[in-house]
């Protein structure tokens, strides 16, 4: 039976990096088509795109994405959780996707999963640490990095997860998968040589 990967993708512009991960997430989850999810003329940070959408999804393509959809610019220029979670009620509800693979810097789903199982549910003895770190006047995603880092009690381990864009990124999109009860599988694709 036939596999289909998800992806999530601004490719503004697509580079060599965004090639290794598409090929090694399809080696990944053995899948045979890939669905990509990407942003149109606006980015996640609330720019204009350097690369026109058209001009994206052909380089998807000719990099062997076998369907482009474009994120709506609602969620394209939203905040981490509004982006992740867009794209993957796309791929959810498309009803064909087997899997989501995304660049992160730590290669260990497991970890970037439990910290999503903490900020998906609060538990009632995280609210407590995330109201102190907030009542520091510190911002709500350090507060909340925190707040997690105690709650998890290994800042060793978790401090540069935490502190890594794409990592956040990643525990964004576990996070939708588990508000949206998806049965998509999720695979962390480490990202080489990027700073």
């Amino acid at each position: 039976m036939s596999r289909v990967l998800g992806i999530v993708a601004e490719y503004n512009p697509f580079h060599n990096g965004h090639l290794y991960h598409l090929e090694k997430a399809k080696k990944d989850t053995d899948s045979n088509y890939t669905v990509a999810i990407i942003s149109g003329n606006f980015t996640q940070r609330g720019g204009t795109s350097l690369v026109d959408k058209w001009s994206k999804a052909e380089a998807a393509v000719s990099a062997g994405v076998d369907l482009v959809i474009e994120l709506p610019v609602l969620y394209a220029t939203s905040s981490a959780e509004n982006f992740a979670e867009g794209a993957v009620k796309i791929l959810d509800s498309l009803k064909i996707v087997d899997s989501i693979a995304f660049g992160a810097e730590t290669p260990d789903v497991e970890v970037l999963d439990k910290c999503a199982e903490v900020l998906y549910h609060e538990p009632k003895q995280y609210k407590p640490l995330l109201s102190h770190e907030l009542k520091k006047g510190l911002s709500y995603p350090k507060a909340r990095e925190n707040a997690l880092m105690m709650y998890l009690n290994d800042i060793r381990k978790f401090a540069k997860v935490l502190s890594s864009p794409n990592n956040i990124l990643g525990i964004e999109y576990l996070k939708a998968l588990k508000k949206l009860k998806s049965p998509l599988e999720a695979f962390s694709i480490p990202r080489r040589e990027v700073g």
